[in-house]
């Protein structure tokens, strides 16, 4: 549901070509999501093929290994937005990427304790001082998004505010079945 979701909101904002890998049901995904939004989805056989072809990458794992490595993203610069990475126990994006750019917090005292930050903190890659910016600065205009080619990654863990809206949009649909 979540991969689906982040390709909707995607596709209301830009077109591209959605690449697919790494889960069950990948090839019904992509066939859905082509069918839904209009635009070509395609599945790829491996991590590294996914990541030399993508602009934007989206993580959704539950599991608590790495899932793609620095010397595979595009040298033209990519966004990341990991959102699979919200227990003390997992971590998706290698500490290298997350010190490579600019970093993006939900939160940084969340993602400091359960998001992708911490596992660079432990490292001693990072400090808290070299997170970029939180997410509403961005949204907000106090700071640029991207400016060139970069490696940005987004670290979004959950706010209470984003599981209010999210538990308010199931009840609601949940209360029209």
């Amino acid at each position: 549901a979540i991969a689906r979701n982040m390709a909707r909101a995607a596709a209301s904002i830009r077109t591209f070509e959605g690449v697919a890998y790494a889960f069950d049901g990948a090839e019904d995904f992509c066939t859905e999501m082509e069918a839904e939004l209009g635009m070509p989805f395609k599945v790829v056989d491996s991590a590294k093929e996914l990541c030399g072809k993508s602009d934007i990458i989206f993580t959704q794992t539950t599991a608590g290994n790495l899932v793609l490595e620095k010397d595979w993203l595009k040298e033209s610069g990519v966004t990341i937005i990991a959102s699979g990475s919200d227990q003390s126990t997992k971590q998706e994006i290698p500490n290298d990427v997350l010190a490579a750019g600019k970093y993006i917090s939900d939160l940084t005292k969340q993602t400091s304790r359960v998001g992708e930050l911490r596992g660079a903190l432990q490292a001693g890659v990072m400090t808290e001082s070299d997170v970029y910016a939180e997410l509403g600065e961005i949204v907000n205009g106090e700071k640029p998004g991207r400016e060139g080619n970069e490696i940005i990654v987004v670290d979004l863990t959950g706010t209470g505010a984003q599981d209010a809206a999210i538990g308010q949009v199931a009840w609601d649909k949940l209360g029209q079945k």
